[in-house]
């Protein structure tokens, strides 16, 4: 039984995943790996059950040692859960850190694929209409179901290699926060002074981030309202990246409060403004 404090199934499920997508998986990993499931053996180590009638020896002399020597299999198997119990946590540490060192590089090495399917998204949404909702959108004309059928092909394995960076991120943070979803396929540029005082969150970046919300079950409109959006970067993020562009939002956001709630003079609003998208 993995404990609370021990658990190195998000871990594993990274590993899995890697070796699955063919990338390189450490031999120190496979080693630690090794060591935990010889603490889970002897964890586990039990004795023969309870002796029935068909069981009793012939003579109590016989008895006497059959005694005897179950009381030693029942004293090294407690011996062996008790010692092992004392390398859980050390191993189960160690193997997640580990593991933790890899989950970088590895997501870095699903960047070639991801960026090859999003640049066969960016060509087929050139060749369909403004409208992107697919209960909208005429599959009838051979025109617009071509790259539409290649978009979706595109979004689908989007999808899967986004759903294996999940697991590989999952072991190193979590993505928290307002929108993670997004900021991990998808930067936003820093702002400028001019971006906020020109109301370009409001007017352009809000909406498109809406709209973005608003295509959650349409999963190929999504994509390519991504790769269309002028704003946003598609590039998978490492664990970190996710809360550096989630805060590149939040400084956004923090600017335009200055602007929106203060009584200063249009030079000390842009100090303000300057010092806000500094952080």
């Amino acid at each position: 039984m993995i404990d609370f404090g021990h658990d190195t199934a998000k871990a594993q499920a990274a590993v899995d995943t890697a070796r699955r997508r063919k990338l390189p998986v450490p031999s120190e990993i496979d080693d630690t790996a090794a060591m935990w499931q010889v603490v889970m053996d002897a964890l586990h180590m039990r004795v023969d059950e309870r002796p029935t009638r068909d069981d009793v020896p012939a003579t109590a002399d016989e008895l006497r040692a059959l005694i005897e020597s179950q009381a030693h299999a029942h004293r090294i198997a407690a011996a062996h859960r008790e010692v092992a119990g004392a390398w859980r946590e050390p191993i189960a540490r160690r193997y997640n850190q580990l593991v933790r060192e890899q989950v970088d590089g590895w997501i870095r090495e699903l960047q070639v694929d991801f960026l090859a399917l999003v640049k066969v998204l960016a060509k087929q949404e050139k060749k369909l209409p403004a409208e992107l909702d697919a209960q909208r959108i005429d599959l009838r004309d051979p025109a617009i179901s071509a790259p539409w059928e290649t978009a979706s092909g595109a979004a689908v394995k989007l999808d899967q290699l986004v759903a294996d960076r999940q697991i590989m991120a999952r072991a190193a943070s979590q993505d928290l926060g307002r929108d993670a979803q997004l900021w991990a396929v998808a930067k936003i540029d820093e702002p400028s002074s001019e971006d906020v005082f020109g109301h370009k969150l409001r007017d352009e970046v809000g909406p498109a981030l809406r709209e973005w919300r608003d295509l959650r079950n349409q999963p190929i409109a999504r994509w390519l309202h991504l790769a269309r959006s002028p704003h946003l970067t598609l590039q998978l993020a490492t664990p970190g990246e996710v809360e550096q562009r989630q805060a590149t939002m939040d400084r956004w956001h923090d600017a335009v409060q200055v602007v929106m709630g203060s009584g200063m003079s249009r030079q000390q609003a842009e100090h303000a403004v300057t010092a806000a998208l500094r952080g």
